[in-house]
């Protein structure tokens, strides 16, 4: 009996060992590891064995989809973390339970589908890392960083929030990632934070005490969300003319250098920007406005992600979506808009607008179109395609200054458009057009910088006509 209790010991010490290395396996591929060095070891014993190892053993699927991986302790609590949904409304809901796994990755038991495609493993509930719908939580940017410093001690986690560990990620998440991107909560510590935050919830801000709240994010930084982007910016819920928002504020510096004066050009070419893709392109944009206070320009951006003053909606950086989907990295939105309309991620409407948006940040001289400024909301019905989030983070940032302050030349030379490329590029560069010309009049820009518009809107010009 003895030999027996040990003999089953012995194989449950060896099911961890295999699981924990293996990160998923089936039952079939779990026993044929165990037969190796067990060969007369039952498909019935190993998975008395794996009952008996209770929560030590993670267990996804069902029938012959079923598979087990070893549960990895977050900071020494072997507790499932729930994963609550915030609605338009404000009102939330417990949707899944998360488990981390060895030797990375997570696994959710679903209580209520996701709103996002997945790949078959994933439908079974198993993530390689954190489950890409809410990758988008994790700090990033200017804020984030600011949230690391405010948080590090407290959290134990380094000073950058890009070299954090998966277990620091979710544990941040798990007890102070109640105001992310998205609609997402993890954490029974974080929602309960959400809802204090709804129960003592503050007086909306305005445009006056904005530089307050620049000098205070420059200084100790705003650690109440983690939108990503390098801009200096903080986050609010301010009123304007009656009409309440959560806004994103990016803003330039206070003093009268050559940098400084370029950065706050560029914020206001941003809000032009966003105005076109509106306007000209007809295409979703998400609203701004400019402002001016203490010398500094400040650009108000309104969260598409954010509804009323408790409500929420789902968002989903290409970023995000191609790490765990395509593998796409460093194609330009063209090519990613291509292979998910070629997957059905998209509609072919959705592929014309992203191509449309890519041609036209070409040709206002956005340099920056990286995988996290593209960005997408589920379809309204379940199991529609994706589509197209409003536009964000659109600006000429060719000429941004380098290293913060200098100011190199910069040539506008963009790219003319191939046979199958002519219609979304001509729309583009009408819309590119009006927003240069714009750009050139507008008087909270300064004189240089309104000169290098017009030269540009007048280079455009003579491009559309040897394309058209």
């Amino acid at each position: 009996m003895l030999l027996e209790s040990f003999q089953v010991t012995f194989h449950m010490t060896d099911i961890l060992h295999i699981l924990r290395l293996a990160r998923v396996l089936s039952g079939a591929d779990l026993l044929l590891r165990l037969q190796k060095s067990r060969p007369t070891l039952s498909r019935a014993t190993m998975m008395r064995m794996v009952r008996e190892l209770g929560d030590q053993v993670v267990v996804r699927g069902a029938a012959r989809r079923t598979s087990y991986a070893a549960r990895r302790p977050l900071r020494g609590s072997a507790e499932s973390l729930p994963v609550y949904r915030i609605d338009r409304k404000g009102r939330g809901e417990q949707i899944a339970m998360l488990d981390p796994i060895y030797p990375a990755g997570c696994a959710l038991r679903y209580e209520q589908p996701l709103e996002w495609p997945l790949a078959p493993e994933m439908r079974d509930g198993w993530f390689p890392g954190l489950p890409y719908p809410m990758d988008d939580m994790r700090p990033q940017g200017f804020l984030g960083r600011n949230f690391a410093r405010n948080y590090a001690s407290l959290l134990q986690v380094g000073p950058d929030p890009q070299k954090w560990p998966e277990d620091d990620i979710l544990y941040m998440l798990a007890h102070f990632g109640h105001d992310t991107a998205g609609n997402y909560i993890i954490g029974e510590a974080a929602y309960r934070r959400h809802l204090e935050a709804m129960q003592h919830s503050a007086a909306p801000a305005s445009e006056a005490g904005y530089p307050a709240l620049a000098a205070a994010a420059m200084q100790a930084g705003d650690a109440g969300s983690s939108a990503g982007g390098e801009f200096p910016k903080f986050t609010t819920f301010r009123e304007h003319e009656g009409h309440r928002a959560h806004v994103i504020v990016k803003f330039s510096g206070n003093d009268h250098t050559p940098g400084v004066q370029r950065w706050a050009d560029l914020l206001v070419c941003e809000h032009l920007a966003l105005e076109a893709v509106a306007t000209e392109l007809g295409l979703p944009a998400a609203r701004s406005r400019i402002c001016r206070a203490d010398n500094r320009t400040f650009l108000e951006v309104e969260r598409f992600d954010r509804h009323g003053e408790f409500g929420r909606s789902a968002v989903c950086t290409w970023a995000a979506l191609d790490a765990a989907l395509f593998g796409m990295a460093g194609e330009n939105w063209s090519r990613a808009a291509a292979r998910m309309r070629s997957g059905r991620y998209i509609s072919g409407d959705t592929q014309q607008r992203i191509n449309r948006l890519w041609y036209f940040g070409r040709l206002i001289a956005n340099s920056d179109m990286h995988e996290g400024n593209l960005a997408f909301v589920p379809g309204v019905e379940e199991g529609a395609p994706l589509e197209l989030a409003p536009a964000y983070d659109m600006l000429p940032m060719l000429y941004a200054p380098v290293r913060g302050m200098e100011l190199p030349q910069r040539e506008f030379a963009p790219s003319l458009p191939l046979p199958v490329e002519r219609d979304d590029w001509l729309a583009a560069a009408d819309a590119a057009l009006a927003f240069w010309h714009t750009a050139a009049a507008d008087e909270r820009i300064s004189a240089g910088f309104r000169a290098v518009c017009k030269a540009n809107g007048k280079e455009l010009r003579r491009l559309r006509r040897l394309v058209a």
